[in-house]
Formats: C-alpha cells, sequence, structure tokens
C-alpha cells in the first residue's frame, strides 16, 4: 500500500455533490481520506493547476486483443485492398510456409470502391500460408483459399447457424469459427506478453479501470498470475466468454472471483453481429442488401438457458446487441428472466440501434445500455447507404436513454476503437469525428452534456460493476482511483479536448504512469 500523499493545487472534479469542487485531497492505504485538508506533517505533490478525475474507467474492452494486434498485420490504414495483399506478401516472404498469417482493422467502407474484396487478391498471391484478416468490428474476416481448404469450408453448401459466407473467402460472424478454430492456440507467455503491452497503453491513456469484454480460461489464469505477482497495474472487470461451457459451470458453481483489482461476476454474450459487415439483425432490411436484416448468432433456447444459469447463480449477463431486432429479443428475454432479480444490473453491450418502443424497457427493467461513442462517429459516414436516413434516430441514442433514467457506462470496444477516453468523450458530447464534421453534430438531438459524459466514464462505469460504493468520485473513503489532465475538459473549448494530456494515471493511491 502506498504511504500518505497529499496532491495540492489541483482543479479536482470530484463528482460528488457534497463537495463538487477541490483544491487539494490527501490519500493513504490507497483510499482518499481527506479533502481540502493538508496533512503538512506528509509528502506532498503540487498539481501546479492541473485537472483530476476520478479514474477513467473503459467499460468495454478487449485487453488480450489490444496487446496482440501489435503482433500481427495492421491494417486500419491501410486504402485498398491491394495494398493489405502486398502487407500479406512481405509477411509470406519472412514466414515459413505453415505459419499464419493474421491481421487486424481492415475496413472496406474506406477503400474507394467501398466492396468486400474478392478471393482472387489473396489467392493469387500463391503462397502456402494460410491467411486470416479479421476486419475493424471483429465481426468477419477475410481468408484465402489456403486457411478455407484447411477447414473444410469449401466443400460445405452452408456455412455453420448464424453465419456468411460473400465472395468465396470473406466469413461472416459464425462462419469464421471454422477457420479460427484452426489457428493454434497461444501460450501463457505469449498471453502475458500482450498483456503488459496492452496495459502500457492503458495507462497512458489515463484509464484505471477496464471491463475486459470476454475471458476465456488462459486469459483469467494469466490475469490471476499477473495479480498475485502484484503486476496488475490497473483494476479488471472480467467477463467470462458464454462459448466456454466447462469455465461457466465452474464459475456457476464456485461463485465469483474477486481480488483488489481483479473482478469476475460477469457473462459476456452475442446476440447479433455488426452494421458494418451487415450482421447486426434489424427488424427492417439493410437499403444496401434488401434480402437481408442481418443474423441471429445463439438460438433463442440456448440463450434463455444461458440467462436462466446467471439469474439462478447471480452473475451479470452482457450481451453484444447491435441492432434493433437483436436489442429487442435480448430486452425480451431479459425482461421474462429477472423478474425476480433485484439489482441484477444486466447490461446489453453496445445498444447501438434501439427502436422507440424498446427504449423504456431498458430502465424500467433495470436493464443497463454499456456504449461506446466512438461507434457513432465512425459509422456515421457509410450509415446512410446502410440503414437509411429514416432509422438514423435510433443509433446511439445516449440523451435519450439518460433522459429516461439510465446510466449508460462508456467504453471503446478497443482495440475496435483507438481505446483513448478523451475521444470517447468528445464523440459523447459533439457526435463529430475529429476534423469537426458534421458541423453541427450527427443527429446532434442525442448530444451528452458534459457532467454527464464524464459520469460515463467514471461514475456510472463503477455502478455498472457494482462498485459505486468505492469508486467513480472523488470522495473520502473512495479508492484513490485518479486521472491528472492538461487541461479542465468540463469548461474547455469542444476541440482542445482531443489535445489534452494525460499528465498522471493513479491506481490504489500509487502512480503508475506520470508525465509531470
Amino acid at each position: 500500500m502506498s504511504k500518505k500523499l497529499n496532491l495540492t493545487n489541483g482543479n479536482f472534479i470530484t463528482l460528488d455533490n457534497a463537495c463538487p469542487h477541490a483544491e487539494s485531497i490527501s490519500i493513504e492505504n490507497g483510499k482518499i481520506c481527506g479533502i481540502n485538508s493538508i496533512d503538512h506533517n506528509c509528502e506532498s505533490i503540487n498539481l501546479k493547476g492541473a485537472t483530476i478525475i476520478p479514474g477513467f474507467v473503459d467499460a468495454h474492452f478487449h485487453l488480450t486483443n489490444l496487446g496482440k494486434q501489435l503482433d500481427t498485420l495492421q491494417l486500419k490504414k491501410c486504402n485498398s485492398a491491394n495494398e493489405i495483399a502486398d502487407l500479406v506478401m512481405q509477411k509470406s516472404k519472412k514466414s515459413n510456409d505453415d505459419d499464419w498469417i493474421i491481421g487486424f482493422g481492415w475496413d472496406q467502407t474506406r477503400w474507394q470502391n467501398g466492396s468486400f474484396p474478392k478471393k482472387e487478391i489473396l489467392n493469387d498471391l500463391n503462397i502456402k500460408n494460410p491467411v486470416f484478416l479479421i476486419r475493424i468490428d471483429g465481426h468477419s474476416s477475410w481468408t484465402n483459399d489456403v486457411a478455407m481448404q484447411m477447414s473444410g469450408l469449401h466443400i460445405k453448401a452452408d456455412p455453420p447457424d448464424g453465419g456468411k459466407i460473400i465472395n468465396d473467402c470473406i466469413l461472416i460472424d459464425n462462419a469464421m469459427n471454422p477457420v479460427k478454430n484452426l489457428i493454434p492456440k497461444e501460450q501463457m507467455k505469449t498471453i502475458e506478453k500482450w498483456m503488459k503491452l496492452a496495459f502500457e497503453i492503458i495507462v497512458s491513456r489515463g484509464i484505471t479501470n477496464i471491463h475486459d469484454a470476454w475471458q476465456d480460461p488462459i486469459t483469467i489464469d494469466t490475469l490471476k498470475k499477473i495479480d498475485s505477482h502484484g503486476e496488475l497495474p490497473i483494476r479488471c472487470y472480467g467477463m467470462i466468454g458464454s462459448s466456454h461451457d466447462k469455465l461457466l459451470t465452474q464459475f456457476f458453481k464456485n461463485g465469483f472471483h474477486s481480488s483488489e483489482k481483479y473482478t469476475i461476476r460477469s457473462v459476456k454474450a452475442f446476440i447479433d453481429g455488426a452494421l458494418g459487415s451487415r450482421g447486426a439483425a434489424l427488424l427492417e432490411p439493410y437499403c444496401d442488401e434488401t434480402n437481408n436484416c442481418g443474423l441471429i448468432l445463439i438460438k433463442s433456447e440456448k440463450f434463455l438457458e444461458l440467462a436462466s444459469q446467471c439469474e439462478k447463480s447471480g452473475f451479470q449477463l452482457c450481451t453484444h446487441a447491435i441492432g434493433d431486432r437483436g436489442n429487442k429479443m435480448v430486452l425480451d428475454i431479459y425482461s421474462n428472466i429477472i423478474k425476480k432479480s433485484k439489482n441484477h444490473r444486466w447490461r446489453i453491450e453496445h445498444a447501438q440501434m434501439v427502436s422507440n418502443e424498446d427504449i423504456p424497457k431498458f430502465f424500467n427493467n433495470g436493464i443497463i445500455p454499456s456504449m461506446q461513442p466512438s461507434h457513432c462517429t465512425s459509422d456515421m459516414r457509410w450509415l446512410d447507404d446502410r440503414i437509411g436516413e429514416k432509422r438514423f434516430h435510433r443509433i446511439s441514442r445516449w440523451k435519450t436513454f439518460i433522459d429516461s433514467g439510465c446510466k449508460i457506462p462508456g467504453g471503446s470496444d478497443c482495440p475496435i476503437e483507438e481505446g483513448n477516453p478523451l475521444f470517447e468523450y468528445y464523440a459523447a458530447i459533439t457526435r463529430k469525428n475529429h476534423d469537426g464534421f458534421p458541423e453541427n453534430g450527427w443527429e446532434s438531438q442525442e448530444c451528452v452534456n458534459r457532467l454527464d459524459a464524464l459520469k460515463m466514464f467514471t461514475t456510472w462505469a463503477a455502478h455498472a460493476e457494482f462498485s459505486e460504493h468505492k469508486r467513480g468520485k472523488i470522495r473520502p473513503g473512495f479508492d484513490a482511483d485518479l486521472t491528472v489532465l492538461s487541461n479542465d475538459l468540463i469548461n474547455c473549448n469542444p476541440e482542445e479536448i482531443l489535445n489534452i494530456e494525460i499528465l498522471g494515471t493513479m491506481v490504489a493511491g500509487n502512480f503508475v504512469y506520470l508525465n509531470f
């Protein structure tokens, strides 16, 4: 634990109504022990007017994937399918014939023709390596014939339930599994390396806590090891992946895992895909594919069984739902199961597209919309083609949710988005991209005021993990998890938010990142 410490001459935004602002705080044994009452017998740090907020929480993150991304082909900035093929060819020359070539981040909506790539682009490279390139949303992949033949998908008339194959090389949602399952599993040593790479990035962005939205047995074992060795720099709230039946059985029998920094008390499931790959389940067809209403990725009976098990064992259920039909399905099943529950705080992850009639179901049933503001500003470029203007009002309805009484935990879905809370905060209050487009914000009626936007990444995120009694505010007795900023994000000009520097990240009273 840390020794006693004063932080002085700061602009503290406490989010505590009893004392909204302060100039100094005292910290002892990892907790805030005083506000505006300096102990002159211990060390003091002069913050020189910097702004201090409760530590940023990213309520939807993919820890291992962020580190893994650094070990794979980076495709986010590629402007064409041929540019990606060149990178694959270069990687192949440095690899053994049986090595998998993995990549992440391609997005056909950023290419000139905006279409999914044809199979010939990778196959004409005539390489022996199996190739698996994951789209930016994680809900589709681009593969070559080598990988397809290894999986057996090339001889099947239909992909697995909840999946689709386009151009004989683009695998949508569950169609990815036969190929993905062939990729050699990483050992704990590799997972640990990826996590530690991710931690360095996370703390530099002012994040003190993440909700890790899909954990498998090796992820959990690795995090427990790191935690037991005192090497976990942040807090982590884990969601068990719903496909890991043995792991779920074990946790449902034995209950939650809880240490100072690592908690597991929730389960992550998927109901549908993503809008970018036309896998999100819609009530009406896609405008640019009129015979397609998206995909349902789990049979209703299996989802109902999972929900019943979570309710019986007291585990929080967090379900990915993006399309309006997907959200409706989850809401209806949740509402039927949790009637007997108290304070369940079940979540819908993303809740990206919701119809008017389904909005009240969230607050009335205690269901939490867990949302990522940058998804709106990333997707707005092509939503007219995909769903048409008449459905725009259903997208990213943050203010509507807040006005209905909901608390929204905010996240980034990193590495799909950058994983920078300041970028998410900016998107929430402006609904603009980083170039300031569109001038008045996209569907600006859903912009969030600055205080509520900050609560999304602090107070409300703490509520979503049952920690509101000890985190999310600067208050005596609360954990000393703090983020130090170079500017006042409540009062500065909106365009200045993107340039705010992280000066410090404190977890449990210790600076895990310091830049002043």
